[in-house]
This record gives C-alpha cells, structure tokens and sequence, in this order.
C-alpha cells in the first residue's frame, strides 16, 4: 500500500509539473494499477496498459477523423473495442481500450490531437513511475511464503499418515475414515495455491536489485517437483482412505481387513509418514533416513502380501480391500523414493539469502579488515610513537602533586571562615 501511495503521488505531480497536464488523472491511475507484487508482473502490468490505452485512443482517432461520432458509428466501434479488449494479452487492462475510446469520442469527438498525445504520454509516464518506485521502494522479494506453504504442504500430509496410522491401531468408523478422506480431497485442493505461491516467490527474485545483491539460496525447480510429488501422493492417500471408508461402511458391502492386519499396515503408514518427514532435504542423513523407512515400509507391505496369499481370510468377501489397500502403500512408497531426489524442502537451517560478503567482495574485505584490527588499547603507546614522532614515556612512579607556595610573611592570609 505505501509503494502504491507513493507512486501514485509522485505521478500526480510529474504529470502537473512535467507535463503540464491540466486534468491529470491517467499519469497517477497508471502508476497506481502497476505496481504489484513482483517485477514482472508490475512491467507486464504497465506495458499491458500502455498498450490498452494506445488501442483505445487510436480507435477513437480513427473513427472521429473518418466518420465522426454519431448514434450508427458508435455500435460499431463500442463492439470493436470490446472484441479487443478481450485479447488475452491484454489481461485486465483490456478493459481500458473501449474505455478510453468511449471517454475520447463522447469529450473531444477523438479528434483532438494533444487530448490524445497527453493522456497517451500520461499512461506511460505513470507506467514508468509505478514500476520504479516498486523497484526502488522496498523492491518485493516473497522468499519466506513459499517455504511456509512447502512445509505446511509435506507436514500435513505426514499428519494425515500419522493419524490414519493411529486411527487403524485404536479402530476407526465410517466417519472417521470419511474425514480422512476428506483431509486427502483439500490436500489436492491446495497444490494449485502451493504451486501459485512458489511461482510469485521465483518471479520476485527476477529484475529484482536486492536478488542480484544478495542472491536466495533457493531451488524452485526442487520446490515445484516437491509440490507435484506430493500431489502424486495425495492420490494414493486418497484412495487408501476411500478405501478405507468403504471397509468401514456397511452399506458399501466391502468387509475391513482382520485387526491384526491392520495393526501392521498402519506401521507401513507411520514408516512412509516418517519418510516425508525427511523427504527432499539434501542431506545424507535425510536421503538415507528416506530410503530405510521405504525400505521396510515395502517389506511390510510384502509380508502382508504373503499373509494375505498364504492364510485364509476370516471373510473371503474382504480380498478386494486387502489388495487395494497394499497396492495404494506400494504406489505411495515408491512414489516417494523416485522423487527424493528431485524434491526439495527447505529446512530452517542456513540464512535464505546469501551473505552480502560472498557477493561484494569490498564488503568481505572490509570484514576482514575489521577482524585483522587490534586492540587499540593494547597499541596505543605505539599509535601516539608513530603519529607525533616522539617516543613514548616510560611508566614510572607517579608525580607528586604540586606544593602551592606559601604566603610572604608580611602579607596576611584570608580570613578564617566561622
């Protein structure tokens, strides 16, 4: 809002004390729908308003000059206008072009030339202000929101495992699996929204200063393949959980699993909830960490395979269930492991940006300066040496104070105070 305010201002005045102008509105309107939340999209703003404003101006110019404004010319042109302003390039400035072409025939007839080159050089006066002050003004970096939305994504997921996982030990009904079902359908939900906000945090470090002064130590490639295995995951918790549901529904004729089948299944999820909670950090300890709890999440999964082959079923109407459930946990396993090492979760370890001594290199030899300096007290005597060229006084025993004279015998003293 303060870049806004400002940029806003400054246009006003430009336009008034630059230009001229004496109704300025379009310098001050244009600075004010620019500046947005990166770079990109502010010079994209600017240039797609510019460009609305031209079209719309030009279409006036050219109706006015040919055949005038009438009640039969303006249906024509309005539609035209509108056509164009419809043109996805154009965004939500489109609007401008039957804007300005309505505003410039119904007030001057379109024909009156510095109406037309005033408010044309005003729009890209304001474009340019707005885009300045928001480089200029606190130049917008959104690094800490994709990290939060990132980890706030992989943590709900390992939330959601961990309680399945519970839900199986303690015992579970139809609306409970429900609910986990429903937790899986916003997760899904929520990746476009996670994916939105890695893509403003990646545009704002482009045409940006502070990025080339201090870079950001981030991989948004890692980010969106992190955010898009997630998503793949989400599928194989959202079918475990519906399957779930049906399992527990007595309506959906789909008998659950034996308890102690599912007591052992529910240590396959903790296993693969445990391996998100590691999942994309790059360290050796997290990778391997990654790679042991899918390990033994799969060498679960294969027992029960087994016990489900090998032992008869308390209800023979339940094989579906067993089947479905093991080959979601086996998708969703080795979903994990193939994605480990493209993913990337930031972690609270290590500054976001890098350090301004690793970029200017006057500011790193400046630190080193300051390390290199000594105590000054420690050197002192030798400081005072070198600036007056005398050599300093050895410390010795300390002066006596200075003996005031006594007063001539003939002269009196003060007079005793009472």
């Amino acid at each position: 809002m303060l870049k806004a305010a400002v940029a806003t201002v400054l246009a006003w005045q430009l336009a008034v004390h630059l230009l001229d102008s004496p109704t300025p509105f379009y310098a001050p309107m244009a600075a004010l729908l620019v500046v947005d939340r990166t770079m990109v999209r502010s010079i994209g703003a600017s240039a797609r308003r510019v460009a609305a404003v031209v079209l719309g101006m030009s279409i006036a110019w050219l109706v006015g000059s040919l055949v005038g404004v009438t009640w039969w010319s303006m249906v024509p042109v309005m539609m035209a206008a509108l056509l164009i302003a419809r043109w996805p390039l154009l965004g939500d400035h489109g609007i401008q072009v039957p804007t300005m072409a309505l505003l410039s025939l119904l007030t001057v007839k379109g024909t009156d030339t510095d109406f037309t080159y005033l408010t044309i050089v005003e729009t890209v006066l304001g474009g340019i202000v707005g885009v300045a002050v928001n480089a200029v003004v606190l130049a917008p970096m959104h690094l800490d929101e994709p990290r939060d939305a990132l980890r706030d994504l992989t943590t709900r997921v390992q939330d959601l495992l961990k309680d399945m996982a519970s839900g199986l030990r303690e015992g579970f009904d139809a609306d409970r699996a429900r609910r986990w079902y429903d937790t899986a359908t916003d997760l899904g939900d929520r990746v476009p929204e996670v994916l939105g906000v890695v893509e403003t945090g990646r545009e704002s470090t482009r045409f940006n200063w502070r990025h080339r002064l201090r870079p950001a130590r981030i991989d948004w490639d890692g980010y969106t393949r992190t955010v898009e295995a997630v998503r793949r995951a989400q599928w194989q918790v959202g079918s475990i959980a519906r399957t779930l549901v049906d399992a527990a529904d007595e309506a959906a004729r789909h008998p659950a699993p034996s308890a102690g089948w599912l007591e052992d299944y529910a240590g396959v999820l903790d296993e693969i909830g445990d391996a998100i909670s590691d999942f994309g950090v790059w360290t050796e300890p997290s990778r391997e960490a990654v790679e042991q709890h899918v390990q033994r999440a799969l060498d679960t999964l294969d027992d029960l395979s087994e016990q489900v082959r090998v032992t008869p079923l308390d209800d023979p109407r339940a094989w579906p269930t067993y089947g479905a459930l093991v080959l979601e946990a086996e998708r969703l396993a080795r979903e994990l492991r193939e994605s480990n090492s493209d993913a990337s979760v930031p972690t609270d370890t290590g500054p976001i940006r890098t350090p301004l001594a690793e970029t200017v290199p006057a500011v790193a030899q400046l630190q080193q300066q300051i390390e290199q300096v000594p105590l000054v007290g420690e050197h002192l005597p030798r400081i005072i040496e070198q600036v007056s060229g005398r050599p300093p006084q050895a410390p010795g025993p300390a002066a006596p104070p200075p003996v005031r004279p006594s007063a001539p015998a003939d002269c009196e003293g003060p007079a005793p105070r009472s």
